[in-house]
């Protein structure tokens, strides 16, 4: 009986570790072949930007600059992995928060993105115009 148990939890384990790999299998690589932006641009109801390292009080992009800021969203991608000369004072300094349709709400740096505990430099277009008004709006407090 002892036998048979253990054999019924040692495939039961098998099971679980093959369901977690399969899951784990669909990277940030293969993500990214489906998804060449960093940042998911549809479905979204909300994009707020955030000063001062992503601390204090954000700006809400107005209505009439959504399809400019979506579009420079679209446009972010990963170079490479960073290095820890590449993370000077001010990196990641503006931050982004996006909300979806669905509920998800995600919050990153614009300079750079860590995935699975590695750290990785966005590259962008530059700053569209009405990024300098929205994020004149931000605050400490």
């Amino acid at each position: 009986m002892k036998k048979l148990l253990s054999l019924l939890l040692s495939v039961i384990m098998l099971l679980c570790f093959t369901a977690c790999n399969e899951n784990t299998a669909k990277t940030y690589d293969t993500l990214f072949d489906e998804y060449p932006s960093v940042f998911v641009t549809e479905n979204i109801t909300s994009i707020t930007f955030y000063a001062y390292y992503g601390n204090g009080k954000g700006s809400k992009v107005p209505e009439e600059h959504m399809d400019e800021i979506i579009n420079w969203l679209d446009s972010f991608t990963i170079n490479r992995e960073a290095t820890d000369e590449d993370v000077l004072p001010g990196t990641n300094t503006y931050y982004v928060k996006i909300e979806y349709s669905d509920g998800t709400v995600i919050k990153e740096g614009l300079d750079i993105i860590v995935i699975d505990g590695i750290r990785y430099l966005l590259e962008k277009e530059p700053y569209p115009s009405c990024f300098e008004d929205i994020i004149s709006k931000t605050g400490l407090n």
